[in-house]
């Protein structure tokens, strides 16, 4: 289970690197401008690109080959499906951590009011929100339908994802509270229904 933690988390690092250099530097502007517009879409970029970037993984399993291989190994197919889990939620803690210390900073700098502090809370749900949707749409898809429709797969379910925080965000009172639970429930649901896929297939 390790080693297949451990790969998958490889198979994303170069990417995420590169990544994280460009949110880096856009991470500067924002800790030297004080604009919660600016603030708002460094957070969500950061976390969903991430996230993004993390359910690759699967494609690059299936273009090298090494998603068959590991199937000779002596490995069940909930570890290979439950380390994918593991390495989405790693990658979304990671993009929650990340922009979370670049607002701290800012917020250290120039002072924060309630109101840019709640702005600022709801956009950290639709951003995880977003990622957790994404994530548990995407995955049992590539394995139902096959990994040669990887990024049509992605765009549908980040689309499905948006949609889903579009409609829960906005109701009255406890909207965000019921976003990020549907969310999470969502994402929980999704891990047996992928095994389940898995299992039915023959390779």
């Amino acid at each position: 289970m390790k080693g297949l933690f451990k790969s998958n988390f490889l198979a994303v690092w170069t990417n995420a690197k590169i990544f994280l250099l460009f949110m880096f530097a856009m991470g500067i502007a924002v800790i030297i401008i004080p604009d919660q517009t600016w603030q708002m879409y460094f957070i969500i970029i950061g976390i969903v690109g991430l996230a993004v970037n993390a359910a690759t993984v699967i494609g690059n399993e299936f273009s090298s080959k090494w998603g068959k291989y590991k199937l000779t190994l002596p490995v069940k197919r909930i570890d290979i499906v439950k380390s994918l889990y593991i390495n989405q939620l790693l990658w979304i803690m990671i993009g929650v951590l990340f922009v979370g210390i670049i607002i701290a900073l800012s917020y250290l700098l120039h002072g924060i009011t309630f109101e840019q502090f709640e702005g600022i809370s709801g956009v950290l749900v639709v951003g995880i929100s977003i990622s957790l949707s994404m994530g548990a749409i995407f995955i049992p898809m590539v394995y139902l339908a096959g990994e040669d429709k990887t990024i049509v797969f992605l765009i549908i379910s980040l689309i499905c994802a948006l949609g889903i925080v579009t409609m829960l965000f906005n109701i009255p009172l406890f909207g965000p509270f019921i976003l990020i639970g549907c969310s999470i429930l969502l994402f929980i649901v999704s891990f047996p229904l992928t095994v389940g896929i898995f299992k039915e297939k023959e390779y």
